[in-house]
């Protein structure tokens, strides 16, 4: 046994199965990593690796290139095949100095370096453990290095008076874990017990902690004992195996429990285990509930049941516990099913809503486009040309509205509204060769006929701008009078009139509900006329430029 415990140390130091070709005889101290064929004392960004110090895992640091390095970690204590955790520092650092450190001999297939875990880091002037980026992190299988997994991760040094120590997650040393049960144990809490169950192979004391309450305390003990209760593999022979191994003493580590003294003896059939009692509690209660009619009755029969037996005791507190853990999930059940049934009746409710808002929407467009309707009709009683005249127009403007009420009355129960398209040339009226477009605005009529004929919103939307405004207007005004910011000495020019550009924009919806009838395409579209007419006037004012520059030129040639 101890040639294999000598081999067993043996193959642990010696690092195999690691990828590496040297030797790995303990971790790296104080380090300096040199390029090769360097000679001469180390300069500013030599770094300088060090693992010798509790829970420091590093066994070897190959250099790659002045901003990568290979790291060769060690394997656990007599297991060579388990490589996983890493602790080193770095120092001797230049500011703003990037490298890529390649741990290049993980055991691990799968890692949670894949889902997103990433290295912590911390340095002297910053204590506080952070994670790197994710982004950095980088873990696959290399060819370059037997196909083992590799994790890489990049690190830029800010700092260069900092030491910077990286571990593989946040390190819980056995020495701060003694001095916190330490802490504990001064305490002298009645329901807190420490006691030494063994040595490991180290000669680190494994503690056994006991927590419970002061009553039960003594008699969890006492059963401990009674039923034999086994820990695996932690027993009185491995002990004495490891202590014939090693040679660490002659002394026998013993389990220590106290012993009731209440003077009652305990019968032979309190000694089964635990698991037997619940399954034979479990079985009892199955019979149970079948003839019984609550569950409380249920618990009393087999409380009952298990009182008559000899080989069987369940606890008053363990009955009574799990009696008030049933009741509780009962009324936990009757609260959920009343949640549910008030979120069901605030489901119907809000559907409620929602189709009376539907409705009042669709109402509320009729009665927008009804307004519209009607502000043309009043526009051209009391607009532009005479009374006598006005008379004639008359009759042909008041007769579509008994077809457009009646098609509101129509789509009034539906949920959604969409006007129904009025032709162009019956909403227009024409009179001496002019179309009268409203708020006593006239456009020629062969002009306008041709309009209508024209592709493309931008081009339909530019040339109905010229109509109404002409290019000599159009040059020296903006759409909303505010002067542009791309330059700084921009002088802001006359706005154009509003109810024209309203005019404009009844124009385009008009052409687009012949086209369409949805309301978001139709809006979409008419939210770029300010667009089109700010491009008709750029184009308007870099014609007048080319011609103001051909003039020019035409006067120096002369």
């Amino acid at each position: 046994m101890t040639t294999n415990m000598a081999e067993r140390s043996r193959t642990a130091e010696t690092g195999s199965d690691i990828g590496g070709d040297e030797i790995i005889a303990g971790n790296v101290n104080k380090y300096t990593v040199l390029p090769a064929g360097y000679s001469g004392q180390p300069k500013k960004g030599h770094l300088v690796f060090d693992a010798c110090f509790e829970s420091g895992n590093l066994g070897r640091v190959d250099h790659i290139t002045e901003f990568e390095y290979d790291l060769f970690i060690r394997p656990d204590t007599c297991n060579p095949r388990f490589r996983v955790w890493f602790n080193f520092t770095v120092e001797n650092v230049k500011e703003s100095q990037r490298v890529i450190f390649n741990v290049v001999n993980f055991s691990k297939t799968k890692s949670l370096y894949r889902d997103g875990m990433a290295p912590m880091v911390k340095s002297t002037s910053r204590p506080k453990w952070q994670r790197i980026p994710s982004k950095n992190v980088y873990y696959y299988r290399c060819p370059d290095h037997r196909k083992n997994y590799v994790m890489s991760f990049a690190f830029c040094f800010d700092r260069e008076n900092d030491t910077y120590q990286f571990a593989y997650c946040y390190p819980y040393t056995y020495t701060r874990l003694q001095h916190y049960l330490d802490n504990l144990q001064r305490r002298n809490m009645d329901y807190f017990c420490r006691e030494l169950l063994g040595l490991s192979v180290q000669r680190r004391q494994l503690d056994l902690l006991t927590i419970t309450s002061p009553e039960d305390k003594t008699d969890l003990e006492n059963s401990v004992m009674q039923k034999k209760i086994k820990i695996p593999k932690l027993s009185l022979n491995h002990v004495e195996e490891a202590g014939e191994v090693t040679d660490y003493g002659e002394e026998d580590v013993e389990l220590r429990h106290s012993k009731r003294q209440d003077g009652r003896k305990q019968s032979e059939g309190t000694h089964k285990s635990i698991e037997a009692v619940v399954a034979r509690l479990e079985k009892q209660n199955g019979m149970s509930l079948s003839n019984t009619s609550s569950p409380e009755e249920a618990f009393m029969e087999a409380s009952e049941g298990m009182n008559n037996m000899d080989d069987a005791v369940v606890p008053r507190i363990l009955y009574e516990e799990l009696l008030r853990s049933y009741q509780q999930q009962q009324e936990e059940m009757r609260h959920i099913q009343q949640e549910l049934e008030r979120t069901r009746r605030q489901l119907v409710q809000q559907a409620k809503k929602l189709k009376e808002y539907g409705a009042l929407v669709s109402e509320m467009k009729e009665l927008r486009d009804l307004n519209r309707r009607l502000q043309d009709v009043l526009l051209l009683r009391l607009g532009s040309g005479p009374a006598i005249e006005l008379e004639k127009v008359k009759p042909e403007t008041i007769e579509p509205e008994p077809e457009v009420q009646k098609t509101f009355s129509e789509e009034a129960n539906t949920s959604t509204y969409f006007p129904a398209p009025v032709p162009v040339m019956d909403k227009y009226i024409l009179e001496n060769g002019k179309v009268h477009l409203g708020s006593g605005i006239w456009v020629d009529e062969e002009k306008w006929h041709q309009l209508q004929v024209t592709q493309g919103d931008s081009k339909y939307t530019k040339n109905l701008a010229v109509m109404i405004w002409g290019t000599d207007v159009l040059k020296n005004r903006s759409v909303t009078g505010v002067a542009t910011k791309k330059k700084k000495d921009a002088v802001p020019k006359p706005p154009l009139s509003p109810h024209k550009l309203s005019i404009v924009r009844e124009c385009l919806y008009d052409r687009i509900a012949q086209e369409t009838v949805d309301e978001t395409e139709i809006a979409q579209r008419l939210s770029k006329v300010n667009k089109y007419i700010c491009e008709k006037i750029m184009d308007i004012n870099k014609s007048c430029k080319n011609e103001e520059r051909r003039e020019s030129a035409k006067f120096n040639l002369q």
